[in-house]
C-alpha cells in the first residue's frame, strides 16, 4: 500500500477502533472464565472487517510476490 491507500485505510476503518479497543478487553479481562473460541470471538469479527476493507483498498492485489 503506498501512503494515500494507507491513508484512505485507516479513513475508512475509523469507525472500528473503539470496537477494537472493546474487543481486546474483553478478550483480557474474560481471560480465566471463558473458553479462548468466545473470548477471542470478538477480535476475529473485527480481523475479517479489516482484512475486507484492505482487499478492497488494493483492488484485491496479495501481498505475495510468488
Amino acid at each position: 500500500m503506498n501512503s494515500d491507500q494507507q491513508k484512505e485505510f485507516l479513513q475508512a476503518t475509523a469507525w472500528l477502533r473503539p470496537y477494537t479497543r472493546w474487543a481486546a478487553a474483553f478478550s483480557i479481562k474474560s481471560t480465566g472464565f471463558l473458553p479462548a473460541a468466545i473470548r477471542n470471538l470478538p477480535l476475529k469479527l473485527i480481523k475479517r472487517v479489516l482484512a475486507g476493507y484492505q482487499k478492497s483498498a488494493t483492488g484485491g492485489a496479495s501481498c505475495k510476490t510468488h
